[in-house]
């Protein structure tokens, strides 16, 4: 009488006692499936100054020169990018010119009550790349991360009795950039994904790290 097949399921897999390494079964099929394949990518640390322009109508009053401004990424938001050119240096690799765009939103913390105190203001930079970008694959900034964004006031004038302000904003940006297409692609398998009975201890679910710069 044959032994029926141990049902495989995900996680890690047995460690041979001998060898003292993961030893998985051997799949039984090839699947073709169509993924995000990740051609190339690359990440850098990036400091930049911008300064914005605005007034006590836009931004509520209380500010005086030298006083520190809120900043951090839109709620909601994402750091993305767009190709500005692509030059072709051989075997596959272009440079790649990027218009970086950093969404931010500034809040006065000295606006008075029924003031508005919070603008928004899409900061936006240059950043020239090499990867490996095939014809059709798409450039993607949005694993990116706003690491700090520290805004001051460094001018205030009053112009028709209305404060006009220059705030200067030092940010710095873990850029991430990552040329992507959509492909078929090959893969062993198992066969499908068999859910296993729903239990009512919590268990560990470790959630997704976030985007960071090693």
């Amino acid at each position: 009488m044959t032994q029926a097949r141990q049902q495989i399921q995900p996680g890690q897999c047995p460690i041979n006692p001998q060898t003292g390494l993961p030893e998985c079964p051997p799949f039984d099929r090839i699947e073709c499936i169509v993924v995000d394949k990740v051609y190339d990518s690359c990440f850098q640390i990036d400091d930049r100054t911008r300064e914005v322009e605005t007034d006590s109508d836009e931004f509520g009053t209380g500010l005086e020169q030298g006083d520190p401004v809120e900043c951090q990424l839109t709620e909601g938001a994402e750091i993305t990018c767009s190709v500005i050119s692509r030059t072709s240096i051989g075997d596959g690799f272009f440079t790649i010119v990027l218009s970086v765009q950093v969404p931010v939103t500034l809040t006065n913390p000295e606006a008075a009550n029924g003031e508005e105190d919070e603008i928004e203001r899409t900061f936006i930079f240059g950043k020239t790349v090499t990867l490996c970008a095939p014809e059709g694959v798409r450039i993607d900034c949005t694993e990116s991360a706003l690491l700090a964004c520290n805004c001051v006031v460094t001018e205030v004038e009053e112009v028709n009795g209305e404060l006009e302000y220059t705030i200067s904003c030092d940010i710095q940006v873990c850029l991430v950039v990552k040329s992507i297409l959509t492909v078929q692609l090959l893969v062993p398998s198992y066969g499908f994904c068999v859910p296993a009975p729903c239990v009512t201890i919590p268990g560990v679910c470790p959630p997704l790290p976030p985007a960071q710069c090693f």
